[in-house]
Parts: structure tokens; C-alpha cells; sequence
């Protein structure tokens, strides 16, 4: 997930292999019909339930877009395959966004989704560990270069503990280190993996440096500035599908459940269940509590002057130069809601 040093080169190595391709073109069968892709951060689950609500409602289709949605891993990054033009939108942090503006990548955020961060830190019960000071001494799994390292330095620097007396231990994707006892804190999303961890017999606690007032945002829908410009009325029907989709699995999130069941039958349905019930508590955090998707600007000035105090970012960025959220507003506003 590491994406301070590698976009460049992901970036290089994307240009390769798409060469010549076009993201968004009209279908043979219906001039009036365009073609764009939208790219994941992970498999299509309760995180990314806007999207395949509208796939599977017609909202996309309705709003004149073919629409094709592809899954995001460690071989998909949506950063680069969206810079490089091989896809259309993608999902990422807002923390990426960020960095990738400094290093020259034009990329613009559409829509805040998650208005907390869904990182967490997991510790066992009976551990001890209540507050970020008990980590002096214990063995903390550590993602370096990524989202989960920039929230875990805020947090010490947040409260006064020295890293040099946290035990850092490489992190995996696996829970078998905190299962096993190998590890005391294990960074996690709140929305997924202390649901497997609960389900494996742990009793678990959860710390979040949100409560210690680290303010950091979560998955966010962007696409180029160049296809933004040239493509306005696509990037305003795609916004506005996705945030009809968002509406109905707030609404109803049972049936969206059942969607991505449908989708993705090997699912585990009460892994599902739980990961929709905390997704909602970070769309619903903030702003998103009368806007989902909107863009706070204040909370992405706040996260901007953060990352560059860590030093994640080498000099000042202004949010203004990132967002993009027109389609947002607008869609709120046609149903008589000012969201800023």
C-alpha cells in the first residue's frame, strides 16, 4: 500500500502497458452512451456499495454511462491506473490525493466518502493497552509508507510518546501475528478486520486517533484534472449516479448487502453486515451527516497542515487546487441542501 515513493514508478510502469488506450469512448450499439471505468481500492464490498448500488439499480445507465467496475489490490493500484489514463475514476485516500498533487500528479478529488479515517488499532482486551501512552514497550505492526504509518505518527506526536519506545514490527495482511500473540497492537480498518478477529475467538478492543484529535480522512472518488476539464458532463452524471447509489444503500442497506451477495456470492453475509454498519458511521461523520460525499474544507486543510508537520508532505499544498465538487453541490442543492 506503500504510495510516497512508488507512484512515480507505478506511474512508468502503467504508461508502458497502456500506451495509446482512450478511458472513455461511445458504445457501437448507442452513440449517447459513454464507456468510462471506475477502479477500487479492494474487492467489491460494502465499502464501495455507492457504486454497485448504481450499477445494479441502472443508475449509471440512466445517466447515459456504460460503466465498467474493476477491483483494486496490490497489482491494481487506482492512483497510477487513473493518472496514466487506463481508468476512468478511482477510490483512494485522501492522504493520496494530497501527496500525489506535490509530486505533479493531476488528479482531482470529486467526493469526500469517508469523512474519518477507518484505521484503527487493535489491541486484546486483556493486553492492558487502553490509550496510545500503554504502547511504550509493546510490539505495534507497522505498514510503513502508507496511510496506516502517517495516522500512527500523528497519533504519538498527538500524545507525547517517543517512537523510539514503541517496539515497530513489520506489518502483514494477515492477523495471525495479533491472533498469535506475537504482536500487542495491530493497525486495522474498523470496517473489516475486527470482524474476523472477533469471529477467531479474540476479544478485542479498538483505539482511534480520532479520539485523540487527529482529524484524517478516508476513501475518496477522483479522476484526472484533464479528464474533468474535457469531460464535465460525464464527471457531473457519474458523481451524481454514484451519490443516488450511496442514498439507497444508507437507506437500505440490507438490499445492498443483497447486491454485493449477488455479485460476489462467496461472501461471508455477517462480515458484510458489520462492515456496512461501520462504513455508515464514517460516511455519516462530519459533514457527511447531512451531505455523504460532500467535501469539508476545513477538515481537508486541517489533514493538509498534518501531513505536511509529519513531513509527508515537503511543502504547502491548498486543498482548493485539489477539489472538485461541483457535481456534489449541485446534487444537494437540488434538493434544497446547502452542504457548506
Amino acid at each position: 500500500m506503500s504510495h510516497r515513493t512508488l507512484l512515480p514508478l507505478l506511474l512508468l510502469v502503467v504508461l508502458l502497458v497502456v500506451t495509446g488506450c482512450t478511458n472513455t469512448a461511445p458504445t457501437s450499439t448507442s452513440p449517447e452512451v459513454t464507456k468510462v471505468t471506475m477502479r477500487l481500492q479492494w474487492l467489491p464490498q460494502f465499502q464501495f456499495a455507492g457504486y454497485l448500488v448504481a450499477e445494479a439499480r441502472g443508475y449509471y445507465r440512466d445517466a447515459g454511462l456504460d460503466v465498467t467496475i474493476l477491483p483494486g489490490g496490490p497489482d491494481a493500484i487506482p492512483l497510477p491506473l487513473v493518472a496514466t489514463g487506463a481508468d476512468t475514476f478511482g477510490s483512494t485516500g485522501a492522504d493520496t490525493i494530497l501527496i500525489s498533487r506535490e509530486q505533479g500528479i493531476e488528479v482531482v478529488a470529486l467526493a469526500t466518502w469517508f469523512q474519518a479515517s477507518p484505521v484503527a488499532f487493535m489491541v486484546h482486551r486483556d493486553s492492558g493497552i487502553r490509550s496510545p501512552q500503554d504502547f511504550v514497550g509493546r510490539r505495534v505492526g507497522m505498514f510503513y509508507g502508507d496511510n496506516v504509518e502517517t495516522e500512527y505518527r500523528a497519533l504519538l506526536a498527538a500524545t507525547g510518546v517517543d517512537p523510539a519506545s514503541v517496539i515497530e514490527i513489520p506489518g502483514d495482511y494477515s492477523l495471525a501475528p495479533f491472533l498469535e500473540r506475537r504482536a500487542d497492537v495491530w493497525p486495522v480498518y474498523a470496517t473489516d478486520q475486527p470482524y474476523t478477529a472477533r469471529a477467531a475467538g479474540a476479544d478485542i478492543d479498538l483505539i482511534l486517533a480520532r479520539d485523540y484529535g487527529v482529524e484524517l480522512m478516508g476513501d475518496v472518488l477522483f479522476t484526472t484534472a484533464e479528464f474533468a476539464r474535457n469531460n464535465p458532463n460525464t464527471v457531473r452524471a457519474f458523481v451524481q449516479a454514484t451519490l443516488r447509489g450511496w442514498q439507497e444503500a444508507l437507506n437500505d442497506p440490507a438490499a445492498a448487502i443483497e447486491i454485493i451477495l449477488a455479485r460476489s456470492p462467496d461472501f461471508d453475509r455477517g462480515h458484510l453486515e458489520f462492515e456496512a454498519a461501520e462504513t455508515i458511521k464514517l460516511l455519516r461523520y462530519g459533514i457527511g451527516e447531512r451531505c455523504v460525499g460532500a467535501s469539508d474544507r476545513a477538515v481537508w486543510q486541517k489533514e493538509a497542515q498534518l501531513l505536511r508537520s509529519l513531513g509527508v508532505l515537503k511543502s504547502d499544498i491548498d486543498p482548493e487546487t485539489v477539489l472538485l465538487t461541483d457535481a456534489v453541490d449541485e446534487y444537494y442543492r437540488s434538493q434544497g441542501i446547502e452542504c457548506r
